[in-house]
């Protein structure tokens, strides 16, 4: 038993249409923490009930939403319920296709306990890197990096965050979840940290060669490539984006403009190479509407059956 057990730690592990990856990820979390919930987004494919029994026989505690409400929505409900049964100090935050090395929790503790110590007031902990690759830094002050624009798997929060500034905004669905947290958090004067040694272990999505003619496109001696959304995905990325920046381009102009930059580079590769990217193209500019509009939440039937329809 370590030091960091005398700290309540608990976990909480979004799930939708899992396979058995999650089994794995999910035991592996459980060696790390002290509680741990699996929500249940309202999987719709038949293997997912079995997995989630498994996970119960196992000892994990796993709860059900109605219907997709979206990863906010499906974190929101773990957190819940973990703060009203054990407690914890600390909680994590997963995607059922990520899995935290071992010492995950105790260098992130490690990592905050270190900068509280010094008088900052930190927000939350993110991963170092995911599958090798490393988070982009923000800056670096007093031996600890700023991170940039961290992804939500394996953000190490402690309850007095969730306590000032509230849980994970459920009208962005999936896309810009765990940006708008991250601006919210330094909105509110904290700092978002790197944690030394902290690394997620994160299924990759698809990845497609930048091609003309069929022959692959290569910049500075590599080969080019970009990772692929698709329609609906890219609709969620833009409307949420968009929000993003017009809800705080005042207060931190200089991430939004950093963060515009990174978008729009990922943007071009895709509108330019997709097989598809007629239909990104249309889903982008609805997504950028709404944001207009001041839509939120799930992205309309209509709009998804006219995507299945071409």
């Amino acid at each position: 038993m370590t030091e960091r057990r005398q700290r309540r730690i608990a976990a909480v592990i979004a799930a939708f249409n899992p396979d058995d990856e999650l089994l794995a990820n999910a035991a592996a979390i459980r060696t790390q923490v002290d509680e741990l919930v699996v929500v249940d987004d309202g999987s719709s494919a038949p293997a997912a009930a079995g997995i989630f029994t498994r996970l119960q026989d196992q000892g994990v505690t796993v709860l059900a939403l109605p219907s997709n409400s979206g990863i906010a929505a499906a974190l929101n409900r773990g957190i819940e319920e973990l703060q009203a049964t054990s407690s914890p100090e600390f909680i994590l935050t997963f995607d059922q296709d990520s899995c935290p090395v071992p010492g995950y929790v105790d260098s992130a503790l490690t990592t905050y306990e270190r900068a509280t110590a010094g008088g900052r007031r930190v927000g939350f902990v993110s991963a170092e890197s995911f599958s090798g690759h490393q988070v982009p830094v923000l800056g670096r002050n007093d031996g600890f990096s700023e991170a940039f624009d961290p992804m939500q798997s394996g953000f190490f929060i402690p309850v007095s965050t969730l306590a000032a500034i509230g849980t994970f905004e459920t009208g962005f669905f999936i896309d810009c979840v765990d940006s708008e947290y991250t601006a919210r958090a330094r909105a509110a004067g904290y700092s978002v940290l790197i944690g030394a040694g902290c690394e997620v272990q994160h299924r990759l999505g698809a990845r497609l060669p930048a091609t003309v003619f069929g022959r692959q496109l290569r910049f500075r001696g590599e080969d080019l490539s970009f990772n692929y959304y698709s329609p609906f995905r890219m609709y969620y990325i833009m409307r949420n984006g968009t929000t993003l920046l017009r809800r705080y381009w005042r207060r931190n102009p200089s991430w939004i403009l950093r963060r515009l930059v990174e978008e729009a580079k990922a943007q071009a590769l895709r509108f330019a190479f997709s097989p598809d990217r007629r239909n990104l193209v249309i889903a982008a500019w609805h997504g950028v509407a709404d944001s207009s509009r001041g839509h939120d939440g799930r992205i309309s039937n209509d709009l998804v059956n006219r995507f299945r329809a071409r």
